[in-house]
């Protein structure tokens, strides 16, 4: 069962909810928003699922989340930014945690204060340059958390155990 797309739509559908819950439910919230750290679980996801299951579940995580919380106006640029997020990854190799990832998990945070920062320029005006640096510590806190949970899980090897290697 493993090796068939049921499991990775599975495995996607797990990865949503978990983007999901990181998103909305465990949050700081700012003056025009909030932080959170459900980038992280995008990084995760990227780095493990197969690249259009990936985009998927950072897609419907991050915009149900932006749905829950009537952020509307945010729908289409969480859905572009966590797709972007998700195809800087990649999910070979045994590891989770390896150089293209790390990289991958840095080009991550100024992909994300770019599309928000683009977007909230319209959106909010001159505050868009406050917004921009929440928008950085969110990203980078989504990096830190997203190396803690990649090295513990590669440390049990879970990857190479329970997730498919494609």
């Amino acid at each position: 069962m493993k090796n068939s797309k049921y499991y990775s739509l599975a495995l996607s559908a797990v990865f949503a909810s978990m983007i999901f819950v990181l998103t909305f439910f465990i949050r700081i919230p700012a003056p025009l928003g909030y932080i959170h750290l459900g980038d992280s679980m995008i990084y995760l996801a990227a780095a493990v699922l197969p690249t259009p299951y990936a985009a998927a579940a950072a897609g419907i995580g991050g915009a149900m989340a932006d749905v829950a919380g009537g952020y509307w106006a945010f729908v289409p640029v969480t859905l572009l930014t966590k797709v972007l997020l998700s195809l800087l990854f990649s999910s070979k190799g045994e590891r989770i945690l390896n150089r293209r990832n790390i990289v991958a998990s840095i080009a991550g945070i100024a992909v994300t204060v770019f599309c928000y920062f683009a977007f909230e320029i319209f959106y909010y005006g001159n505050a868009a340059y406050y917004e921009m640096l929440l928008n950085l510590i969110q990203a980078v806190g989504s990096a830190i958390f997203y190396y803690i949970f990649g090295s513990v899980l590669d440390g049990a090897k879970v990857k190479k155990r329970i997730i498919r290697i494609s």
